[in-house]
């Protein structure tokens, strides 16, 4: 199995808008969403406990993270002075999760935050989430 990362960005926590008056005002299609007290997986109980709005970058899993942070960037970036009151008013995040599959001859992904990440995050107020699996590369 090779290494995966998945990007996303994510607003959350909204009460007063809705999903499609944030997609409206941002001129983004979110590839998903999560609407709080509704199933967020219909093929699963769990209730989603709060609003979210979710955009992806576009990329395959097997990008680097670089690649991944960059293609974000470059659609945040491009419409800034519109994600900032989002960003002053709600949760935002990136949110990243890493599969890494040990003894499978790749080394483990770089997670590199450089000048343009710091800045953007210094601007709009936007957090960072990490979820790290590792798993054994053998199959069972």
């Amino acid at each position: 199995m090779k290494n995966e990362i998945f990007l996303d960005f994510t607003i959350a926590d909204f009460e007063d808008i809705s999903h499609e008056e944030i997609t409206q005002a941002l001129g983004i299609k979110p590839m998903k969403i999560y609407t709080k007290g509704q199933k967020a997986n219909p093929n699963f109980g769990l209730i989603s406990r709060r609003n979210r709005w979710i955009i992806g970058n576009g990329l395959d899993k097997y990008a680097s993270f670089e690649e991944h942070m960059n293609a974000l960037l470059d659609i945040i970036e491009s419409k800034k002075t519109l994600f900032k009151p989002f960003c002053e008013k709600y949760y935002c995040e990136f949110s990243c999760a890493i599969y890494v599959y040990y003894d499978n001859g790749e080394s483990t992904p770089s997670i590199h935050f450089n000048s343009r990440y710091n800045k953007l995050i210094r601007e709009l107020n936007i957090e960072f989430d990490l979820d790290l699996y590792c798993f054994s590369n053998e199959v069972e």
